[in-house]
């Protein structure tokens, strides 16, 4: 029969009742009742899968943070709600499932998109209506807890297909703050321009003179908190954040662990929240990828508005250096503006300390900029910048990742999971950096070139055959497909 599984070898004299995935959605049933709607809504819907197996119960995971986080937080649950739904306990495996992974990547950006459809419908009409009602002078405005920067407004903010959904959401909340979603979450790596938001926003809405604003950081936010304790003086902490009507907190991921100053700021939120007042925060990090942080408060997060910015392409760079060139007083031509595009790479603030070092050079020399000046300052920066993507940074990511150590990569040693990691080592290699074969096997212990060149032809077999890639970490079995493994790990790279 096709739904009757492959039972588990039964103790003599003891019948066992097949297993069935018909069964899957009462068990499910009884777990989302055992831990809650709010915490199924952020760790399982859309990011888990169940089967029954002749080895037990699998969970199919979107990636290995998910897997990490059900193992330590809800292996009891499930454990549980399995025992209850089959009659009896059963062997719990995990693994990354790649159309989950898929989807969770493409997510994140259809969420954007839909959101920003629906803000294109609402936020003229909240806008005009407001401009038809406006709030009655109720009290002062207050100044900005940090002064907002000047430079930074929507005007100068570079705007490409890296960060065009978060330029949206930032200009929408300024039409209507507050009406169209609660909170706006943007996320990024360093110098990709969440702060540059966060005081845009601020700069446009500070002129209106009925509101009151504040931007701070996270660890001001948790000082700020904890001197009320030592001081007894929450009333006036509370006082101040929840009369607000804008608040943003830049490198919310600063409140991990941190559970008293969380909790804190999870009643604040609400109360803003509440009123309809704007909350936008700004991250390295998704907000479900950020560690020890309250269920309460990531499921919050996400029923607002989540936004990423990635690193520019080349268009968006060249724009970047051209803009930031004028505004220095040195334009530069075009040849050399097309060199550093092409050649620069990262965040917007490595643009601009290569251009202030080419500017410098330049009057330094008392010459102009040319493309053999740009040329010299941008091997240098190269030399001299720690690069994000070098084969030290990968090969510690990798190592870090499988459970072994970079002198294993670099060693010849044949164990499975310190095989796999030099394997993936140097796929990573030839991918994200500018080394030759050569290059990368001198770099891993002196490797022959034709090493690293058959782990990149098993590769490019194994990836768009979906190939399946088992290993032990530690004490743990893992299993990923070769696709979704090079992908989670690109990422952790490029973190």
């Amino acid at each position: 029969m096709g739904n009757l599984l492959t039972l588990l070898r039964p103790a003599r004299g003891t019948f066992v009742a097949p297993l069935h995935d018909t069964h899957i959605d009462s068990m499910v049933a009884t777990l989302r009742e055992a831990i809650g709607a709010e915490r199924w809504h952020v760790w399982f819907e859309g990011a888990t899968d169940f089967h029954v197996t002749d080895t037990g119960l699998n969970v199919g995971v979107a990636n290995l943070f998910i897997s990490d986080h059900l193992k330590t937080h809800f292996a009891d649950h499930l454990a549980d709600a399995a025992r209850k739904t089959f009659g009896r306990p059963l062997p719990i495996t995990y693994r990354v499932q790649p159309d989950l992974f898929r989807k969770r990547r493409q997510a994140n950006l259809e969420g954007e998109v839909d959101a920003m459809e629906q803000l294109g419908q609402s936020v003229q009409a909240r806008a005009l209506h407001a401009a038809q009602h406006p709030r009655p002078q109720a009290r002062p405005p207050s100044r900005c807890e940090r002064p907002a920067r000047p430079l930074f407004t929507l005007d100068n903010f570079i705007v490409g297909p890296c960060n065009h959904m978060a330029y949206a959401a930032a200009k929408s909340a300024i039409d209507a703050p507050g009406k169209a979603f609660h909170p706006l979450f943007i996320h990024a790596g360093c110098g990709l321009g969440k702060t540059h938001l966060l005081q845009a926003i601020l700069n446009s809405l500070r002129p209106r003179q009925n509101l009151r604003v504040a931007c701070v950081s996270a660890e001001q936010f948790t000082n700020e908190y904890l001197a009320g304790m030592r001081t007894r003086r929450l009333d006036a902490f509370r006082h101040r954040y929840r009369n607000l009507d804008v608040l943003a907190i830049d490198d919310v991921h600063f409140l991990a662990r941190k559970a008293a100053t969380q909790e804190e700021f999870l009643h604040t939120f609400n109360d803003l929240d509440t009123q309809g007042r704007l909350v936008v925060l700004a991250s390295d990090s998704h907000p479900r990828d950020i560690d020890a942080i309250q269920d309460r408060l990531i499921s919050r997060w996400v029923a607002g508005l989540v936004v990423r910015i990635v690193p520019p392409e080349r268009d968006t760079r060249r724009r970047i250096l051209e803009v930031k060139a004028a505004h220095m007083g040195h334009p530069l031509p075009g040849g050399v503006l097309d060199l550093l595009a092409d050649r620069l790479h990262g965040s917007v603030r490595d643009l601009e300390g290569a251009l202030t070092r080419l500017i410098a050079y330049a009057a330094l020399l008392r010459t102009t900029v040319t493309e053999d000046l740009a040329r010299q300052v941008v091997a240098e920066t190269a030399a001299t910048a720690p690069k994000r993507t070098g084969l030290p940074e990968i090969e510690q990511t990798v190592a870090a990742f499988f459970g072994v150590t970079p002198s294993d990569i670099r060693s010849r040693r044949k164990a499975r999971p310190v095989t796999l990691a030099r394997q993936v080592t140097m796929v990573l290699a030839r991918q994200l950096t500018d080394l030759s074969l050569a290059e990368i096997a001198r770099g891993l212990g002196n490797k022959n070139h034709t090493t690293v060149l058959a782990a990149c032809r098993k590769w490019d077999r194994l990836v768009p055959g979906g190939a399946e890639i088992a290993w032990t970490d530690r004490t743990d079995h893992r299993s990923m497909s070769a696709g979704a493994l090079l992908e989670h790990l690109k990422d952790r790279v490029r973190q």
